[in-house]
């Protein structure tokens, strides 16, 4: 992966939670406004697009996903904590292409304490319903794995 310019999953057999598999994203964004300064370039830069959906395909942890949380990192939050890039990956799910985001929610939650903080946190602004229906089973498993919505 090219620095940026100007699926880590384990079958669970309990069933998932039903209110956080079942959320619908609401129309008001909330939160996500408060990101706009990192959405609308990423909306606008294919290559960035690109690279987070190559780096989500490749699973976390893994050197490909880590060197792109640090080059958003450097490239919009400098001098912040991981956890508001966490939290702006999160609320850009939407973003990626739809066959990449159970593997991107998988990359956020496997990454760390602030991966699942801001998935347990952004989660209700996302909702299931911008999760393609072949992926509904597998992110539902990963939120009942990571303790989401509990």
């Amino acid at each position: 992966m090219q620095p940026l310019t100007p699926t880590m999953t384990r079958t669970v057999s309990a069933p998932p939670d039903v209110s956080v598999c079942h959320a619908q994203s609401p129309a008001d964004r909330g939160p996500a406004d408060d990101f706009a300064f990192f959405r609308e370039p990423l909306r606008r830069d294919r290559v960035l697009r690109d690279q987070w959906s190559a780096a989500a395909g490749n699973g976390a942890p893994s050197g490909m996903w880590s060197r792109f949380v640090h080059d958003v990192g450097e490239r919009f939050f400098k001098g912040s904590r991981k956890q508001r890039v966490m939290d702006a990956l999160v609320l850009s799910l939407d973003l990626l292409p739809e066959r990449r985001r159970a593997d991107a929610l998988g990359c956020l939650l496997a990454d760390g304490v602030e991966g699942r903080a801001a998935v347990e946190e952004f989660w209700p602004y996302v909702g299931m319903d911008r999760i393609p229906e072949v992926d509904k089973g597998r992110v539902c498993r990963l939120l009942r794995e990571y303790e989401i919505g509990r």
